[in-house]
């Protein structure tokens, strides 16, 4: 029998997507590449993300316990945390395809 996505799967799903992310982007700022598999790589995981963010949009908070609720309240602050950790790497990743300091496979 299926089962109903709460706000705390939700969170914790999204806490490990964020985790994937993270690792990905921090190894193509370390290692940057331009291909059209990475651009289609970089695609996927913006939709991705675009999905859990609609998909969050229809949980509801309302019948959670409040220990559930306390439990919600510090992984969304994690969450946003590493949020605003995601979108530095992607700045630097934007700044340097702006600078053509990325190597282009021959």
């Amino acid at each position: 029998m299926a089962r109903v996505c709460t706000l705390k799967d939700w969170l914790e799903a999204f806490y490990r997507k964020q985790e994937d992310d993270l690792h990905f982007f921090a190894d193509l700022l370390t290692s940057p590449k331009v291909s059209e598999e990475i651009s289609w790589e970089l695609n996927r995981r913006l939709q991705e993300r675009r999905q859990f963010s609609f998909f969050f949009k229809t949980l509801s908070w309302h019948n959670l316990s409040l220990e559930e609720l306390e439990w919600c309240e510090r992984k969304m602050e994690e969450i946003l945390s590493r949020e605003d950790e995601i979108r530095e790497i992607l700045d630097r990743l934007l700044e340097m395809l702006g600078s053509n300091s990325i190597k282009r496979p021959q």
